[in-house]
């Protein structure tokens, strides 16, 4: 069985439908790493389940950004399954494609590994996926102030953390 949208037929929709997959996928994964998630290949595999189901709703243009909201919901959902289990906050290593020649890159990543969950989800989809604040705050259910203001805080921490290394 195929998704199904208005106007198309099974095979253009499936066609989409791999398209999307095999276009996005690892830039997801990607996105869930760096928001925290310790199995972010199945956060991505529960965004494409997600859009299948909506697909006649959501086909098109507004796929993308629904797979990118889908995918910080489920980081959201599944960190605070696991708070709830094990009452503590687990610090995440991410694997960085190329590091740094100083190991700075590496650094970044640690640090935005421990800054507070919405600080680190504004500054990775503001910087990382290089969107709008408008569209930052759709996506985390928040309004554009708050993203400024949390975009503001983080990179304001940041600054401090990476400051302090190098001294």
């Amino acid at each position: 069985m195929t998704p199904r949208s208005r106007g198309r037929s099974a095979a253009a929709d499936e066609a989409v439908f791999d398209a999307l997959f095999l276009g996005h996928a690892a830039r997801l994964t990607r996105l869930a790493h760096l928001l925290g998630a310790r199995d972010a290949e199945d956060v991505v595999q529960e965004a494409f389940v997600k859009l299948y189901a909506a697909w006649s709703r959501v086909a098109g243009e507004d796929a993308i950004p629904y797979l990118n909201r889908i995918v910080v919901n489920e980081v959201r959902s599944r960190a605070r399954r696991q708070q709830t289990a094990d009452r503590k906050r687990h610090l995440v290593t991410v694997a960085t494609d190329e590091p740094g020649p100083d190991g700075s890159r590496r650094a970044v990543v640690d640090e935005l590994a421990r800054l507070p969950r919405r600080q680190r989800e504004a500054l990775v989809l503001r910087y990382w996926l290089d969107l709008p604040h408008e569209q930052v705050a759709e996506i985390m259910g928040v309004r554009p102030g708050t993203v400024k203001s949390q975009v503001s805080r983080g990179l304001a921490a940041l600054a401090t953390a990476l400051g302090e290394e190098e001294s």
